[in-house]
């Protein structure tokens, strides 16, 4: 008899189990359990009813699963909207036209430009690798401001260089 409970704690294996968690619908709480809800697999019912998450269970020790690649990261998505911003100035400033007093144009200009220092200076602590490649495309319109300042003070205007 002790031969085979001994046998029995030896060969059992523990028991895996997922989770659903939801939000009840009627009272607001959080639910959790090892059954999923009512509407759980069902398309039709699902539309209406909250969504339900499922927590699937990893034993200690067992690997995380992989990162999902179809979702960025936090920091990828504030590059990438610093990034669009940046793009957005560049573009402003591109389009300027070459040798126009920048006097008319009040402070919004200036404005533009501080933002643009800004936003550069913020990619550039963050993506220290990519700060060549922004001085690259700034080049072309750096000439634009140069001329237009110089055309607004009427004397050579060198920018300061990073």
């Amino acid at each position: 008899m002790r031969s085979l409970l001994l046998v029995a704690i030896l060969v059992a294996t523990p028991a895996y189990a997922d989770l659903y968690r939801w939000v009840d619908p009627q009272t607001g709480s959080v639910k959790f359990s090892s059954y999923p809800p009512p509407w759980f697999g069902q398309p039709a019912l699902e539309i209406s009813a909250p969504a339900t998450e499922v927590v699937v269970y990893r034993p200690p020790g067992a690997p995380k699963p992989a990162a999902d690649t179809a979702k960025p990261s936090a920091a990828a998505s504030v590059l990438a909207a610093l990034e669009s911003r940046l793009a957005g100035l560049t573009q402003f400033f591109s389009a300027l036209p070459s040798n126009t007093d920048f006097s008319r144009a009040g402070s919004g200009i200036q404005q533009q430009l501080e933002a643009y220092q800004a936003v550069a200076a913020e990619l550039d602590r963050l993506d220290p690798a990519g700060a060549a490649r922004r001085r690259q495309q700034e080049a072309g319109f750096i000439e634009t401001l140069r001329r237009g300042l110089e055309a607004q003070f009427s004397t050579s205007f060198a920018p300061a260089k990073k």
